[in-house]
């Protein structure tokens, strides 16, 4: 009798799981291997980044399932789950249903906002191919924005931007912006001057899971590119037009044109299912 086995997700853990047992049952013709997600690619996390701050072409984070597992045992299909019946050994997703005997759930994470005011509705996420080229197009149309600005106050709160997390995403992002900064700057005529960077973190130091030593050396190195590093703040509310930290137990507002939120994950909430 087959046996059914049955992956969602198409990340990392779901890609590289279904590449290491289309190898372990190549030559078992009872084993059957389906991986399901919503979309027909899969997107290289790590480099949303470089996307956002116009350094690559968006189309170079994604690669294709069906190239990845060409000539491969693997059943790809393009569908959204929609609930999952453990005792019955069913996932229903939108278009069909899967039966399985095996199932391997790597449906991935999402973005956690710690239940802050304002942080999931007035911030730019970072976490997948969509994300990256929406805050894309936004940084554009801001600096387009502020090149028509008469309003001196108004033009420097639209390019005042704020990277919310100081590990390796945010870092990363922010990074990336100052480097990106001058070039749009000089394409739409604003002078650098009026752009103002920050990276804020509740905890003491930049990445801290690398060693205290090569974090001071990053945070130096944010600070050369004129990147403002905000340590010991924790963000208690974010606006359309502001963001408030908590320093030294007291609230601090300061305007805010854009704010990115690289600041944690958690795990991507998985349907109803029956049992």
């Amino acid at each position: 009798m087959e046996k059914r086995i049955v992956i969602v997700g198409a990340g990392y853990a779901g890609i590289l799981t279904a590449k290491k047992l289309a190898k372990k049952y190549k030559k078992h013709n009872d084993v059957s291997i389906t991986i399901i997600d919503k979309n027909p690619f899969h997107t290289m996390l790590t480099e949303l980044h470089e996307v956002a701050a116009g350094r690559v072409d968006e189309d170079s984070i994604k690669i294709d399932l069906k190239k990845v597992f060409a000539g491969r045992k693997v059943n790809v299909k393009l569908d959204t789950v929609t609930s999952i019946d453990f005792a019955k050994k069913v996932v229903n997703g939108k278009n069909e249903n899967y039966q399985y005997d095996y199932l391997v759930l790597a449906a991935g994470s999402k973005p956690t906002f710690f239940g802050i005011p304002g942080a999931q509705e007035h911030t730019f996420k970072l976490w997948s191919y969509d994300d990256a080229v929406i805050l894309k197009e936004h940084i554009l149309n801001t600096f387009r924005k502020a090149m028509r600005e008469p309003n001196a106050e108004e033009r420097k709160r639209l390019l005042t931007f704020w990277v919310v997390g100081a590990g390796f995403t945010g870092v990363e992002m922010i990074g990336e912006l100052a480097e990106y900064v001058p070039i749009l700057c000089e394409k739409y005529g604003i002078d650098r001057s009026e752009v103002t960077l920050y990276n804020v973190d509740g905890l003491s130091r930049v990445i801290p899971t690398m060693t205290e030593k090569l974090s001071a050396k990053v945070e130096r190195r944010l600070n050369k590119m004129g990147v403002q590093v905000i340590l010991n703040s924790f963000v208690s509310e974010v606006g359309p037009d502001f963001i408030s930290l908590k320093q030294n137990d007291k609230i601090v507002t300061y305007t805010a044109g854009t704010v990115i939120w690289a600041a944690g994950i958690q795990s991507a909430d998985f349907p109803w299912y029956s049992v």
